[in-house]
C-alpha cells in the first residue's frame, strides 16, 4: 500500500501511476466554443432569413448545442456523471436532428436534395455515435472507483 498526499489535486488519481489524471475538459475553451457555435448558428440563420427563406431548425440546433457546451464548461472537471448524462442527451438530440434535417431535404422533389437527406442521416448518426462513445469511455476513467479511497485529504492508492 502506497500513500500519496493529494491535498492540492482536484482530479482523481491514476491507479497505475499514482499521479493525478489530466483534466478532461478545459472550461474556457469549451465556453468559447459554445458561444461561437451559437453566434455562427445565428449568422447562418440570419443570412437566409434576410433573403426570404426561413430555416429556424439550424438556429435551434446551434443554440442547443452551444448551450450544452456552455453547461459543460460551467460544470468544469467535476461531476463526471453529469458530463456523461449531458453528452448522452445531446448526442441523442443530434441523432434526431439528422432525421429532421433529412425530412426537410426530402420535402424538395429534387434528386440532389434526396441524396443530401440520406447523407445527412448517415453523417449525423455516425458522428453522434462516435462522439458519444468517445466521451463516455474517456469520462469513465475519471470516475473514482473502489481502488482509490479518500481519508483526511489523502488518497490511498492500492497497487
Amino acid at each position: 500500500m502506497k500513500k500519496k498526499n493529494t491535498l492540492n489535486w482536484a482530479l482523481p488519481v491514476s491507479s497505475k501511476t499514482g499521479e493525478p489524471l489530466k483534466p478532461f475538459i478545459k472550461p474556457r475553451d469549451t465556453l468559447l466554443r459554445g458561444i461561437i457555435i451559437i453566434t455562427l448558428g445565428f449568422i447562418w440563420w440570419l443570412i437566409p432569413y434576410i433573403g426570404g427563406n426561413n430555416f429556424t431548425g439550424l438556429l435551434i440546433f446551434s443554440f442547443i448545442i452551444g448551450c450544452v457546451l456552455i453547461s459543460r464548461a460551467k460544470l468544469g472537471n467535476k461531476h463526471v456523471l453529469a458530463h456523461q448524462i449531458i453528452i448522452l442527451i445531446s448526442d441523442i438530440f443530434i441523432f434526431i436532428m439528422g432525421f429532421v434535417l433529412s425530412i426537410y431535404f426530402w420535402s424538395t422533389p429534387d434528386l440532389l436534395f434526396m441524396i443530401m437527406g440520406i447523407i445527412t442521416i448517415i453523417v449525423l448518426t455516425l458522428a453522434s455515435i462516435i462522439h458519444c462513445l468517445y466521451w463516455l469511455v474517456k469520462l469513465e476513467k475519471y470516475k473514482v472507483k473502489n481502488e482509490v479511497l479518500r481519508r483526511d485529504h489523502n488518497y490511498i492508492v492500492y497497487k
